[in-house]
């Protein structure tokens, strides 16, 4: 199906960028790729302005980057971007975490849903499930906070495609990575409000000096 049939409510360039994110975190677009213009608007049934517009807005997110004279390219994280993220979401999910307490202690499913996905992708030595379910494990805690500015600013982090290089990169063991969130999920269950933003800010922590190669 063409991009331009998907995602009725937002716009050509959106479908598009929110496509070629995907395409990032599952590996078709691998580090180092040339992403051309024109070949995406053929594969996409778009012309080149969304998938232009879409390039710019990634490049300035760090996804992707456009080196003069030669291209726009798929760009490979190195630790410090990673550190740099993981910092950034320290502080939006540490201040989250308090704030969303009160929806995620009387309902906790989001985050029960998120920890099975995980598990699930584990047991089948799933990198790219466990990178998707732990997204939607923190994202859930950000949703929950009913602060839509906070949650724009964690979506153009694009977490899930850093997640994925963590995961990778990091030689993370994915039983080990899926049980990290277990103390955080009983915090929210059982917990109080300061000790979830403090699980919530030792796990990034945690992650954002994870030695990559």
């Amino acid at each position: 199906m063409a991009v331009s049939a998907a995602f009725e409510n937002e716009s050509l360039s959106e479908k598009v960028k929110r496509t070629i994110v995907d395409r990032v975190v599952d590996g078709t677009y691998p580090p180092g790729m040339r992403l051309v213009e024109l070949q995406l608007a053929k594969e996409f049934g778009v012309s080149q302005a969304p998938v232009r517009e879409a390039l710019r807005e990634l490049s300035s997110t760090r996804l992707v980057e456009n080196i003069p004279r030669r291209g726009t390219f798929v760009r490979s994280a190195s630790q410090d971007d990673l550190a740099e993220v993981y910092f950034v979401r320290l502080a939006l999910e540490g201040t989250a975490a308090a704030a969303a307490y009160p929806a995620l202690h009387a309902d906790p499913a989001p985050l029960r849903e998120a920890l099975a996905g995980m598990r699930e992708a584990a047991a089948t030595n799933d990198a790219h499930g466990i990178a998707k379910y732990s997204t939607d494990f923190h994202r859930a805690v950000v949703v929950a906070t009913g602060n839509r500015l906070m949650l724009e600013i964690w979506d153009s982090l694009y977490v899930e495609a850093r997640t994925m290089a963590t995961v990778v990169r990091g030689h993370v063991d994915l039983h080990a990575a899926a049980e990290a969130h277990v103390p955080i999920l009983e915090a929210f269950e059982s917990g109080t409000p300061d000790l979830c933003t403090k699980l919530v800010t030792e796990h990034q922590h945690e992650y954002s000096i994870l030695p990559q190669e």
